[in-house]
């Protein structure tokens, strides 16, 4: 698959959880690898049909829609409680970063 695009995201560290940084790498027609980097701990998921132009707003609406727990699970490596309510925490820092920066398409 051939990359049309590398977006960065870097977000602040707010509400008890550490800075974030959001790699997404866009394959184009609406498939994105998504990489979540907080701290020494980092995460990834392809997502290959987010019916968006843009994964960002992906994230954004699923969180909005009560779907947290899909991108929790998108992203989980693992079952353990205390992963899934770190990446709860950072999820929800995202869409908090990416809804008040209104990310240009």
């Amino acid at each position: 698959m051939e990359i049309k695009e590398i977006r960065t995201h870097h977000i602040p560290a707010q509400d008890g959880v550490d800075p974030i940084d959001v790699f997404i790498v866009w394959y184009g027609e609406c498939k994105s690898q998504v990489t979540i980097r907080c701290w020494d701990k980092a995460w990834t998921g392809y997502r290959g049909g987010h019916h968006t132009p843009r994964v960002e707003d992906y994230l954004v609406d699923c969180v909005e829609k009560g779907m947290t727990d899909h991108l929790v699970m998108l992203f989980s490596r693992t079952m353990q409680n205390s992963e899934l309510s770190w990446l709860t925490k950072i999820i929800k820092n995202i869409h908090k970063h990416l809804k008040s920066s209104e990310v240009p398409a």
